[in-house]
Parts: structure tokens; C-alpha cells; sequence
């Protein structure tokens, strides 16, 4: 066991850090005080002797290997490989232990062999579609997801080292955080060193200001090629040294968050695809690349809005081009010119809701074509995509708004700049709009929904923008404005007042101002009516914030945080949607694609910009969230066939003919036993939930004799629930290390939809 004990928020951590040389040791270990620090695995001095332990073992007296649990010694191979003796003859291994599946997951991936399927698909194979089964079916309220970055509070991948920064520099000797020598280093086209100068050193940051709510335990880190890997910021124990992969225990984490350093590099092997796995994960994050409680979150919107996962405010590079679209192998996905593609369009297909996705302000037309051509070959059949130029393009505190102006002043020089820019966003809008038409031409223009959007609570400057789109709108779907509400902007407009304001006054202005609310809505409503459009949202949601940016008044900014956070919120978001539900979703000229709310945003940390997220963090407590209590409440209300999870769900060890299943049975949901294939049923202890809530079995143990089963109420707030056989009694978890230990390597998860193979006979499934 290796121990460095490194303080916490060290802004010179580096300086902590001896320099290593593998290049001595072959790169196959460290050389320190005089002498070559093997990696597991390896032998010698200089650690030239390969126990072929493949990173997953130590080496023996004999010269080979004493393999981990799931691998085990192949005398042919002479090294190590994935321990599969117990699968079924003709089942391929997918994983260490871990057995494929008999026949392809058409829309779903493999676990354990049997098919995980995407929301909406069922059968062995996950190939048949049933709207019956989706939990958005029919719902017309959208989400706007949050941004890519290090200091999210939105943790997306389980592989959070797809959240990190950008690389920084540090060099030996020199007391600085970071040493600006970015342009000494050449870079590959996936963003890793392809060397690096004698004494400088790589680091790159992640899980900043998630604090508390990280994930503690033993990460994994695993990269291709040669090189060195060491960490800061944080305290960790490192429990395992093996070349391509470590086993690293962080157990303080702090709002500070982990820095990774890559030390070395071998130029002729470069380190890349470097990966920080949470526990629980290492051996499914390739195939279920996405953290299971943000896919849980997303399951019951209709659409998710990716504008920030884009990072479609100010995009660079300009101009925009299809080269320039980052890739799912890059060292990060975040950054200004957005995530990737490839896992935009993975995600959607996984939760089954819509995407509407927004085109660079200065992306040419090619890369516009080679966007929709993609979403076209790899969107699953069943889902729609929703089209947008940039964001926000009238908005002066953007890029996109100076850039208009830019394009469109020498096209129109008599005009004021402004006027300009307006008369070129809708140029560039409509040749946008028509690249994906003619793309998605035929059948498939159905599922594509062109957008247009203008500045929502100026009426005037929108009017102005409607005259300029003239016979252009026959280029478009749909209108979409924004809905926010912020009792007539009180905290910008009176923020004395609004300091001292209770709930209850604050709640109270709220309804006053809704009938602005309302006609705002029907204007909008009328205008799309007259123009043959559709009406949708792009944004909507509280508003309350403080004013002027370049201004702090922390007491309107705590009063605007505590009201968002506050129940008495409750009921003006509950009204705001329902006056867009009775103007514009039940408008019989506005059925689907319109009528969508699109609420900003999954998940944010409030500050005096504004607390624009429903969550404060992934993994917070639903229960105590009014927000996504009143957005949940409304669409069980205005959805009641709105599944919270599979009616019947079921999962059954083959190896001792041990099966469970949870269903309902006399008015409300049990969780039962079989050893005899279905044909009976021993109820386990009851889950004292109530009759109105949904109970899902994500999976079973059979190392350790447990079962993952969710309670879930009619907001879609879960209580995670583990029982044991041993025992015979349920334990109460939280929902990050239930995850993480619902995705161990020896859990089965449940079977898909029709696929229960007659475990339901005996039930009313």
C-alpha cells in the first residue's frame, strides 16, 4: 500500500510531488530514491520482467501472476485474462466474470447476460418498441440540461474525468499553480501530450464544488499507453500501482475536488484515454458510460434541451467546422466548443425522450449538414429532434449577438447595426432550417422540428423580428419563447422591498403577476396561430435573482435563493404551468410537437446569477426539492398513465434457481420470492410504502444474497431499499452508494419488459 497523505486546497500540491522517471524502468514503474519503484505486475530492477498480470494482479515467486478476483491465469496466453468458465457454452466473456448475452442488445447494451434495455424497448433482445412502457408517454414538459465543466454540480458520466478542465502547467522547482506553458506541450488530436518537456508537468481538475456530496471509496484509473499518474489536492491512499490502471482511495474529498497529474509520458506510447471511475463502476462504465441517477432524473421529461451541454453561448471556434466537433474520446468534454455528439445522441436514445439541439452561431454549412446527417443514421426511430440557430441571438451579453451584427452590417450597411444583425440571424436561421430539412427529407421530416425563437418579454423587438422572417417562416416548425416568472422582475425592480419580504408576500406577488403570465402566453399562442406555426418553450421557470450582475446586494441575492428553495414556491410554478397547459398544450391547432414547458435547467448551484436548477447537486434528496416537487406533481396530474418504473419487474440466479420479482398484489406493490420458476410466491417483509407508490427491483447480489429495490411516490422521489437473504430484513441506503452497489460486478439486474420467461405467470403483470 502506497500512502500520500497531500493537504487539501495546497494550491502549490505539486511541489509535493517527487519527480519520477519511467523511462529508466521501462515504463513499467517509477524511479525513486535511487532505485526503480516496480508497478504491480512487474519484476526486476529495472522493472523489465512482465509477470503479465495485465493490471489486474501481483506477480508470484514462479515469474507469473496471482490474478484478481474475476480474472484468472491462462497457462496458454501466459498472462491473465477475464475469468468467464461459468458462462453457458457459445456466451462470449464481456467483462472480468462477467457473461455476454446470447444474442445482440439491439437498443440496450449487455450486463451480466441479459439485455439492459433503453427506456420504451422490451424483449431479450430490446427490440421491440412499446409506448405503453415509457415514462413520458404522452407528457409535454421538457428539461434543459446543465452545462459541461469541472465545477458542475451535475455529475453526467461515471467517468467524471469527462468533466474535467482544461490541462494546466506545472514545473518543477517553480512556485506556481499553473505555469501558462500549455503552448510548450504538443498535443494530440484527442487532447493528450504527445511529450512532455524535461521537469513540466500535466494537471487537469475535476469534481470542483461537488464537496461533500462525492462519491468516497476506491476509484479506479485506467489510461492506454506509457506513462505516470499521481494526484493533488486531495488526500488518497493508493492501494493498487498497476501500469494502465490504479486503484486509488479518496476518502476526504473536499469542494476543492481531485487534481490529476499526469507526470510522464512516453512519446513513443503516449498515455490517453485516461478515465476516474467511482466505485462500483469500473466494469460497466464502457457500456453504461452514463451516471445512473442523472439517467433517472431525465426518464419522465419529454425532451431534453442540450444548449449547455453545446455550449452554444459564444462556441468557438470561429468559424465553426466539422472537424472542430469534439469527439468521445477527447480528455474532456468540457469546454467552449461543447460535448460530443456521439454521447448527445446516446443519451436520448438510453432515457427515450426528444432532443433539441442548437447550431453554433458561426458553424458553416457543412458542419450543420454532417450534425443532422448523424442525428439522422443513430436517433432511435421513435424519438423527434428539435432544431435551433444559436440561443438567445438578441441577447447583447452573448457572442452570438456582436456576431450577427458582424456578418450582417457589410450586407446591409444602411441599416443600424442592430437591425443588421436582426435581418441576418434570420437569414442564417433559414439556411440552417433548410440543411436539416433536406437532410431529414421524406418520412423522416416528421420527426424534425425546425425552431425559431426572438426575445421573448419585448413584444415590439419580437414583431420586428416576425416582419424580417416573412415568407421565411414556411422554413419553420415552431415558435418558442421563453416562460419565466419572477413576480414582474421584484427583486431587480424594488430589491429593498424584496430583502424584506416573507414566503408568503413573495408567493403572493407571484400570483398577482400571473395574468401577465397568461397573456404573454396567448399572444405568443395567436401569433403562432397566424403564422401556421407551432408554440414550444425553450426556457422557462423561476426567475428570481439579483439584477445587476456587476452588482452584489447579498441580501436580495440570500432572499432569491431561500424562495427558490422555499415550499411556497411551489404553487406559482404549479400556476405558471398550468396557464401554459390551458393556453398552449391543450390547443388543438398546437398538438405535438407543440405545447412543450421547457424548464432551465437540470442542475445548477445558486448564486447571484440566479438559481436556475431544479437541483442543487445530483443525488440530492427529491423530497426537499420544491422545484422538482411542483414540476413532478403537475405531470402526474396532467398525465395520470405516467409509469414511475416497470409495472411487474423480475430477476432470477439461474445458477440456483432462485428467482425475486416485485408487483402488484392486493391494491399495492410486493416484493416476492420463487424457487420454483414462478409457479409460487413467498412475499418478503413489507416495504410499508403506500398503495399509490411504484416499487422497481433494479437487480440481485447472488454473491451477496441482496436485492436493489426503489420506492418511488407519485413525484418520482425514490427510497432506496436493500434486502437480505441473510438476514431476511431491509436496510435504507442513499442514492449514490446504492448505485454503486446495485452496478457490482456479481448483481443481476432485471430482466427486460417480456422477457420474465414465465416468472409472471402467477402474477397479474
Amino acid at each position: 500500500m502506497e500512502l500520500c497523505s497531500l493537504q487539501a486546497l495546497v494550491p502549490l500540491i505539486f511541489l509535493l510531488t517527487p519527480t519520477w522517471c519511467s523511462s529508466q524502468c521501462t515504463w513499467n514503474g517509477r524511479y525513486h530514491n535511487n532505485r526503480c519503484q516496480c508497478y504491480e505486475g512487474f519484476t526486476g530492477a529495472n522493472c523489465d520482467t512482465d509477470c503479465h498480470c495485465e493490471g489486474h494482479g501481483v506477480c508470484k515467486a514462479d515469474g507469473t501472476c496471482e490474478c484478481e478476483t474475476g480474472w484468472k491465469w491462462s497457462a496458454s496466453q501466459h498472462k491473465c485474462v477475464w475469468d468467464c468458465q461459468h458462462c453457458d457454452s457459445g456466451v462470449r466473456c464481456i467483462g472480468p466474470g462477467e457473461c455476454g448475452c446470447a444474442h445482440p442488445c439491439k437498443w440496450g447494451a449487455c450486463r451480466n447476460g441479459q439485455c439492459v434495455c433503453y427506456e420504451g424497448y422490451k424483449g431479450d433482445d430490446c427490440s421491440h418498441y412499446d409506448t405503453n412502457i415509457m415514462l413520458n408517454k404522452d407528457v409535454a414538459v421538457g428539461i434543459n440540461i446543465g452545462g459541461i465543466s469541472y465545477y458542475s454540480a451535475e455529475v453526467k458520466w461515471v467517468d467524471i474525468a469527462k468533466q474535467s478542465k482544461a490541462w494546466l502547467t506545472q514545473r518543477d522547482g517553480v512556485h506556481e499553480w499553473d505555469t501558462h506553458e500549455i503552448g510548450k506541450v504538443t498535443l494530440r488530436k484527442d487532447g493528450y501530450p504527445a511529450s512532455l518537456p524535461d521537469g513540466l508537468h500535466l494537471g487537469k481538475t475535476v469534481y470542483r464544488g461537488f464537496g461533500s456530496h462525492e462519491e468516497t471509496g476506491n476509484y479506479t484509473v485506467l489510461y492506454d499507453g506509457e506513462g505516470t499518474i499521481d494526484f493533488g489536492l486531495a488526500h488518497f491512499t493508493v492501494h493498487y500501482r498497476g501500469k494502465g490502471r490504479l486503484v486509488v482511495e479518496f476518502s476526504q474529498l473536499k469542494n476543492s475536488g481531485i487534481e490529476i497529474q499526469v507526470m510522464e509520458t512516453n512519446p513513443h506510447n503516449p498515455l490517453h484515454n485516461l478515465r476516474l471511475v467511482p466505485p462500483g463502476y469500473e466494469n460497466t462504465h464502457l457500456r453504461f458510460p452514463f451516471h445512473p441517477l442523472f439517467l433517472q432524473f431525465l426518464k419522465r421529461f419529454s425532451e431534453i434541451r442540450f444548449m449547455d451541454y453545446l455550449s452554444t453561448n459564444a462556441h468557438q471556434p470561429e468559424p465553426t467546422t466539422w472537424d472542430t466537433m469534439k469527439a468521445a474520446d477527447y480528455h474532456t468534454q468540457a469546454g467552449s466548443d461543447g460535448g460530443s455528439i456521439e454521447y448527445l445522441v446516446q443519451l436520448v436514445n438510453t432515457v427515450g425522450v426528444n432532443a433539441w439541439v442548437n447550431m453554433p452561431h458561426a458553424a458553416d454549412d457543412n458542419y450543420v449538414k454532417q450534425f443532422a446527417t448523424y442525428m439522422k443514421q443513430h436517433l432511435r426511430p421513435d424519438l423527434k429532434v428539435y432544431v435551433e440557430y444559436s440561443n438567445e441571438v438578441w441577447n447583447f451579453n452573448f457572442r452570438q449577438n456582436k456576431y450577427t451584427q458582424e456578418q450582417g452590417t457589410p450586407l446591409w450597411p444602411n441599416d443600424e447595426s442592430w437591425m443588421a444583425g436582426r435581418k441576418w440571424f434570420v437569414q442564417r436561421a433559414t439556411e440552417v432550417a433548410n440543411i436539416w430539412s433536406q437532410v431529414w427529407s421524406g418520412h423522416d421530416r416528421q420527426r424534425m422540428v425546425n425552431v425559431i425563437t426572438w426575445q421573448t418579454r419585448n413584444e415590439h423587438n419580437f414583431d420586428t423580428m416576425i416582419a424580417i422572417l416573412g415568407d421565411h417562416k414556411s422554413s419553420f416548425d415552431a415558435l418558442a419563447i421563453s416562460g419565466y416568472f419572477s413576480a414582474d422582475k421584484l427583486a431587480p425592480k424594488h430589491p429593498d422591498q424584496f430583502a424584506k419580504m416573507t414566503m408568503a408576500e413573495i408567493q403572493h406577488a407571484c400570483d398577482v403577476d400571473l395574468a401577465n403570465q397568461t397573456h404573454v402566453d396567448q399572444h405568443y399562442m395567436d401569433m403562432a396561430k397566424s403564422l401556421g406555426l407551432k408554440l414550444v418553450m425553450y426556457e422557462g421557470g423561476p426567475g428570481f435573482r439579483e439584477g445587476n450582475p456587476n452588482h452584489d446586494n447579498t441580501e436580495v441575492t440570500a432572499k432569491a435563493i431561500a424562495f427558490n428553495r422555499d415550499p411556497h414556491i411551489i404553487k406559482p410554478m404549479h400556476d405558471v404551468m398550468q396557464a401554459w397547459y390551458d393556453v398552449v398544450t391543450t390547443n388543438a391547432s398546437n398538438a405535438s410537437p407543440g405545447g412543450l414547458f421547457n424548464y432551465f435547467a437540470t442542475t445548477g448551484t445558486p448564486s447571484k446569477y440566479g438559481s436556475w436548477g431544479m437541483t442543487e447537486y445530483t443525488g440530492q434528496d427529491l423530497s426537499k426539492v420544491p422545484k422538482w416537487l411542483a414540476v413532478q406533481t403537475f405531470i402526474s396530474d396532467h398525465w395520470p398513465n405516467t409509469l414511475l418504473g416497470p409495472k411487474c419487474s423480475f430477476t432470477q440466479d439461474q445458477a440456483t434457481n432462485t428467482a425475486f420479482g416485485c408487483f402488484p398484489s392486493g391494491g399495492h406493490y410486493v416484493c416476492a420470492k420463487s424457487a420454483d420458476n414462478g409457479h409460487s410466491w413467498t412475499n418478503l417483509p413489507s416495504l410499508h410504502q403506500s398503495s399509490s407508490d411504484h416499487v422497481t427491483l433494479d437487480g440481485y447480489d447472488v454473491k451477496e444474497k441482496k436485492l436493489y429495490v426503489r420506492v418511488m411516490d407519485r413525484t418520482y422521489v425514490s427510497k432506496y431499499h436493500v434486502y437480505s437473504e441473510n438476514t431476511r430484513s431491509w436496510t435504507t441506503m442513499k442514492s449514490i452508494p446504492y448505485f454503486a452497489d446495485e452496478f457490482a460486478p456479481s448483481v443481476i439486474p432485471r430482466m427486460p419488459a417480456d422477457a420474465d420467461h414465465g416468472l409472471s405467470s402467477q402474477t397479474h403483470c
